[in-house]
């Protein structure tokens, strides 16, 4: 009868030892996608802002002001807002401003995955 019983125990041990183990090996492999996911998410952010930084300085804009923020909805998904800031802004006609705006969506298909808004302050 003990025999039984002690059987039983191990078998009951090892089935939650198993049980356990499983789970977090589980959650490590999901977190370390997760971290792995956000890792190139932040690369290609830094990316796009040093092709930004480079198509404001090839259009005169040197040592423009550039702030990427990103917001998440409920599902997830990306939203970027990119401000950039720098004092000529005020001085350059529009059509120079619309075609750094279409640089700057362009851009933003190669590197982001996400809606991106833009604004021009100075």
């Amino acid at each position: 009868m003990t025999l039984k019983i002690k059987l039983f125990a191990a078998l009951i041990s090892i089935m939650i030892i198993s049980l356990v183990f499983g789970v977090s090996v589980k959650s490590y492999a999901k977190d370390k996608r997760s971290r792995e996911y956000r890792e190139s998410v932040e690369q290609c952010e830094e990316e796009y802002t040093r092709a930004i930084r480079d198509a404001l300085n090839d259009y005169g804009f040197k040592n423009a002001g550039i702030s990427l923020t990103k917001t998440f909805d409920e599902k997830r998904n990306i939203s970027y807002k990119l401000v950039i800031n720098h004092h000529s802004f005020e001085y350059a006609d529009e059509s120079k401003l619309n075609r750094i705006e279409d640089i700057l969506y362009e851009t933003s298909e190669e590197y982001l995955n996400g809606n991106l808004q833009t604004c021009f302050s100075y």
